[in-house]
């Protein structure tokens, strides 16, 4: 999936299943509210992407670009960000239940609220 395809469905309120982009330059992007589920972000660049309120049930983050990135409030269920680069990113309010995170990762993170994850 481009990123022109991936933008138009979002505009449409459609949710994102099972969409690879893996290894895209998505930085600087607001998604937003966006649904995404079981999707791949592998090694994708998304530094200072906006993911707040977004749904990333079960997408794979692992060795994504995630600086100043903002996850506030992002549904990050099942989520895989293992190997991933977060600092500055922030995750406050997220669910992070069955996340995958490695703990060094979150060296300069914003978070708040329960810490749920898997290491």
């Amino acid at each position: 999936m481009t990123l022109v395809e991936l933008l138009q469905a979002l505009e449409q309120n459609k949710t994102i299943e099972n969409a690879d982009l893996a290894g895209q330059d998505l930085s600087n992007q607001d998604f937003s509210h966006a649904q995404f589920l079981n999707c791949s972000f592998k090694g994708a660049k998304l530094r200072n992407t906006t993911f707040t309120h977004a749904s990333l049930r079960e997408c794979d983050f692992s060795k994504a670009d995630l600086r100043g990135a903002d996850l506030q409030r992002a549904d990050l269920y099942n989520a895989d960000f293992t190997g991933a680069k977060l600092r500055r990113a922030n995750l406050t309010e997220s669910n992070r239940i069955g996340t995958k995170i490695n703990k060094w990762a979150m060296k300069g993170t914003y978070i708040a609220g329960p810490t749920a994850y898997v290491d």
